[in-house]
């Protein structure tokens, strides 16, 4: 080996070694669950698969090969919750020169949409996963396999060649590299009659791209999603506001903050309403809370009473109306962080500092269950929208699933790298959004136990997460100072909120959308509108 004249290069200068950030491989049962997602069936003069491949309001973009929908007649697409669209055939465009077409479907439900790879890092060798319908069955086909051909002069655009089995009605379908994103559409498969030889072909992203460079949604909905600061509510005497939560009309919110006060707001006005007192001294602020933060509160469903949860250790049920205290749940040992009503109203979930959730009847103040399992603090819990299961996230880094009837854990979810301090439902209860002290927002298909997407962006640890009513987008609070607005279907950051001067440790959407509310260690709640 020859160094001769390197030394005199290097001489007096540093020498960095810069290592490649390697991106982790999911393993073949989270790709599926993607694959799933992003699917769909195509039936009518032909059949095949297509992929989502971009959304701007409840308009939906399909990628599929030309010859899956080159006939002339109506087709149905079937999406992955078995729900069908009709498409006229004049709906179709195809891509010239190319084996490629795209059409539109609409529909007021919440698909997730491909995230677009990179198919110039496809090379020989490179492991891929590819999805599909066969002909005669409503089941999806997954396969995992490698590219074993990559065609300098492709025809039709077929230049990945790979050795994956299919079955016709599989054409159209997505091929996906090992994070689970789009590099190319599953297209022909041809046998030689003289070997039997079977080779599969697919079509790189590049190509669809290279013909549509200013379709992608991002932009689209970054211009329709903008929300404005409207209001600052400075009156917890100069103490961090650790929850805020709207009521169910969205004409109220309330508040908790470290100087052991829930306060009553008026949305319209930005006016104080109440503070919620103590009823054995309505002249003090809570005396059982008087050593310890309100961290968290939760109206009921019906907003006439709010739950607030402490750091001593209690739960307290106030009636809003009239800002008195009806009961007091005791039983946590350790400081309560989280509170979630269940959809009726009837039972109260409480996550502690002792990995421990309690299942509380509000009418009569006692427990019914105690769920037990996380090995470290609990840091948040809440009910699926259908009150069945429970989900809780915890300081050791996972996200439990509970049925809240027996007491049973479901399933375990783990992906994320540190503490969980945030989990919520999808208000159709499909899918489930966490955030972690790993600075990641990750999308969980409850039903598979899968992740489905994680959301980066923020700076610092996550503290709050929350579904917009309609499912369609997110906001999540950080330690960062802001608030960020995602597009739940593409994973893309949609805007990014600021005002806070330090920590945002609650947010919440109003119940038509509208509003967005967050509290915050400088010692404010701010009110965010939509701006139209």
């Amino acid at each position: 080996m020859k160094f001769a004249g390197l030394s005199a290069i290097l001489f007096g200068a540093a020498i960095v070694i810069i290592q490649p950030l390697v991106v982790a491989a999911l393993t073949p049962s989270e790709a599926s669950v993607i694959g799933q997602q992003i699917t769909v069936r195509i039936d009518g003069a032909n059949t095949g698969s297509g992929v989502i491949l971009e959304s701007q309001g409840n308009s939906y973009t399909v990628l599929t090969c030309w010859h899956v929908v080159q006939l002339e007649g109506s087709y149905t697409v079937q999406t992955s919750d078995g729900k069908q669209y009709t498409i006229n055939h004049s709906q179709v465009k195809r891509l010239p020169g190319v084996d490629l077409a795209v059409f539109q479907f609409t529909s007021n439900q919440n698909y997730f949409v491909a995230k677009k790879g990179n198919s110039e890092q496809v090379k020989l060798g490179t492991n891929v996963y590819v999805a599909g319908y066969p002909q005669g069955t409503s089941d999806i086909d997954f396969r995992k396999g490698s590219i074993s051909r990559v065609v300098t002069k492709p025809n039709n655009g077929y230049a990945f060649i790979y050795d994956i089995g299919g079955f016709p009605g599989m054409s159209g379908g997505p091929i996906l590299d090992e994070q689970g994103k789009l590099v190319g559409i599953h297209g022909r498969a041809t046998t030689r009659p003289d070997t039997n030889a079977t080779t599969v072909y697919g079509i790189p992203l590049k190509t669809y791209l290279s013909f549509a460079p200013s379709t992608s949604p991002v932009n689209a909905n970054n211009l329709s999603i903008k929300f404005v600061l409207a209001k600052t509510l400075k009156e917890h005497s100069n103490y961090v506001i650790r929850s805020v939560a709207f009521s169910p009309d969205g004409k109220t919110l309330a508040s908790g903050s470290s100087n052991k006060t829930i306060k009553i707001w008026n949305v319209a006005t930005g006016q104080e309403i109440t503070t919620l007192k103590d009823k054995e001294d309505s002249d003090t602020v809570m005396s059982v809370l008087q050593g310890n933060s309100v961290v968290s509160v939760a109206f009921s469903p019906d907003g006439k009473t709010l739950a607030s949860g402490s750091l001593d250790g209690t739960i307290k049920i106030w009636n809003v109306r009239t800002g008195q205290e009806i009961t007091t749940l005791q039983g946590h040992s350790s400081s309560v962080r989280s509170v979630a009503f269940s959809p009726d109203g009837k039972t109260l979930a409480s996550g502690d500092w002792r990995r421990t959730i309690k299942i509380w009847n509000v009418g009569t103040g006692q427990e019914i269950t105690k769920l037990q399992g996380h090995s470290d603090y609990v840091e948040s819990v809440a009910f699926s929208p259908d009150g069945i299961t429970l989900a809780s996230g915890s300081k050791d880094g996972t996200i439990k699933i509970w049925n809240v009837r027996t007491g049973q854990e479901i399933t375990t979810l783990k992906g994320h790298s540190s503490y969980v301090l945030s989990v919520t439902f999808s208000p159709d209860g499909k899918t489930l959004a966490s955030g972690s002290t790993d600075k990641t927002i990750k999308i969980w298909n409850v039903t598979a136990g899968q992740e489905i997407t994680t959301l980066q962006g923020h700076s610092r640890y996550v503290q709050s997460v929350t579904f917009s009513p309609d499912g369609k987008t997110l906001a999540s609070g950080s330690w960062d100072g802001t608030i960020k607005i995602w597009n739940v279907r593409t994973g893309q950051e949609i805007t990014t909120l600021k005002g806070h001067s330090s920590y945002v440790l609650s947010v919440t959407f109003s119940p038509d959308g509208k509003t967005l509310a967050s509290g915050s260690k400088d010692e404010t709640i701010k009110i965010w509108q939509l701006s139209k």
